[in-house]
């Protein structure tokens, strides 16, 4: 990482001067994807799933998951096996009707560096079109 920061002085020989910081930013943890995006028609059953992994260096457990409540919307945050790391969350959308719907996962978790873990959920039920004669 390298951030340029501009610093201004009341030293009337150098009155504006750069000021550059460096450093390693190290990944606490690796979310795929990092939003999700869902799209059928009316009467599909729409899901996806997203994989929540920790880093060797930062491991850290997953306390809970809160919502915004949208009820068109399941959500369903599973621990990974003994064996594996990896978090999941399920995530569930059906409608019978044209809808736009759209949700916040928040995820509780017990580290230190990244407390809380964010996923945007969006989910569009468009109207079949007609095919083209």
């Amino acid at each position: 990482m390298k951030k340029i920061i501009q610093v201004k002085t009341d030293d009337p020989g150098k009155k504006k001067f750069n000021l550059v910081v460096t450093g390693l930013v190290e990944k606490v943890v690796d979310i795929n994807p990092v939003s999700v995006y869902m799209k059928g028609n009316p009467g599909d059953t729409l899901e996806s799933v997203v994989t929540i992994t920790p880093s060797e260096k930062y491991p850290f457990s997953i306390l809970g998951m809160e919502t915004r409540g949208n009820a068109g919307i399941k959500t369903m945050l599973i621990a990974p096996a003994k064996d594996k790391k990896s978090w999941q969350v399920k995530i569930k959308s059906t409608s019978g009707k044209v809808l736009n719907l759209y949700d916040v996962l928040t995820l509780k978790t017990d580290s230190q560096y990244k407390p809380k873990l964010t996923i945007m959920v969006s989910v569009r039920f468009l109207e079949k079109k007609a095919p083209k004669s």
